[in-house]
């Protein structure tokens, strides 16, 4: 339930998508396949029928909407979070770690038919994921479960991953408040949203103001592969697309024609890797906080890159280094984090 005197006050961002609780497990029992073809599928593959042993397991609270509502409050955004847990021990869990990190979650639904979701996992020694999610409550959340306040008392929305046929209706009703509001939304989806929703959302034609996708996720949505057609053909009027080890490209279409669009691109800083999970869910939530209200664009892949590095180096889907950490990260590798154009 809601923590008694919370409220949906005014809040800088209102974020939309799961939270779970993550339990992750780190094996050097496993082996990676990569199969060619136009698309590269990357397999992680564990012998079946057999025992493979852990190196350690470890419980951490996650979710899409939580990695990132904890990463833009570290940077200072105020931030009121709609996402679902079950009224069961790892949703107190998941509530005491929001509560603690300072989000608001007097829109957070507790659901007693459907337990809390979960994120499984799976750790490779060079840091790489395979998670296994089971969405729980997650998927209970529907039109009903849409505060009209909490919209109308934020500046921003920010929607990420949901999935559900229910969920989808979550969606169109935050899309269609935040229009009547005038509240620019930002859309960082998984691909697995895509995967579910990818007819309506072309049927929809959504206006976001802001939309981030990594390069798979770019790719599958607009069917093309060179960065630059991707970025051009992303809706949105900044679009922006992350690739791992290459970085992170940005595309300001905000002019009267596309073909006046301005191209960025800023590289990654290589860091030791312990862990990718929630990185991508905190470059989302660093480059929203920071590229509002000044609109730069820069300074918003600068602080996203930084803090995707960040993350990388520690364990668990949330960033929890702290704003000052970020800054002497940024300070200390400025050579690296420079904004160009392409």
């Amino acid at each position: 339930m809601p923590k008694k005197g919370e409220s949906l006050n005014r809040a800088d961002f209102f974020v939309v998508g799961s939270s779970t609780l993550d339990i992750i497990a780190k094996t050097s029992d496993v082996e990676r396949i990569d199969i060619g073809g136009r698309h590269v599928e990357r397999l992680v593959c564990i012998s079946f029928a057999s025992k493979s042993e852990l190196e350690s397991l470890e419980l951490s609270p996650g979710g899409s909407a939580s990695n990132s509502a904890i990463m833009m409050r570290t940077l200072g955004s105020s931030v009121c979070l709609l996402s679902a847990v079950g009224n069961d021990e790892f949703g107190k869990a998941v509530l005491a770690d929001l509560r603690k990190n300072r989000i608001n979650t007097a829109a957070v639904k507790v659901f007693s038919n459907s337990p809390t979701g979960v994120g499984l996992g799976i750790i490779s020694p060079g840091g790489e994921k395979s998670i296994l999610v089971y969405r729980g409550a997650n998927s209970a959340l529907g039109r009903s479960d849409v505060p009209e306040s909490a919209i109308k008392n934020s500046k921003r929305i920010l929607i990420t991953s949901l999935v559900s046929a229910k969920n989808y209706g979550l969606f169109k009703k935050v899309l269609a408040l935040a229009k009547k509001h005038r509240r620019p939304v930002v859309f960082a989806p998984s691909i697995t949203m895509l995967h579910s929703w990818m007819p309506q959302l072309r049927k929809l034609r959504p206006h976001f103001d802001v939309v981030i996708m990594n390069y798979e996720e770019g790719r599958y949505y607009t069917g093309k592969d060179n960065i630059r057609d991707i970025l051009g053909s992303l809706p949105g009027k900044i679009a922006v697309v992350t690739k791992d080890v290459e970085g992170a490209y940005a595309a300001d279409k905000s002019g009267k024609s596309s073909k006046n669009a301005k191209y960025f691109h800023v590289s990654a800083v290589p860091v030791k890797i312990k862990d990718t999970t929630g990185a991508g869910d905190a470059f989302s939530g660093a480059f929203a906080h920071t590229y509002y209200p000044a609109h730069s664009i820069t300074d918003a892949l600068k602080t996203a890159a930084a803090a995707a590095a960040l993350k990388l180096t520690h364990k668990g889907a949330h960033f929890s280094l702290g704003k000052a950490h970020l800054a002497s990260f940024m300070k200390s590798n400025a050579s690296k984090l420079v904004v160009r154009r392409f």
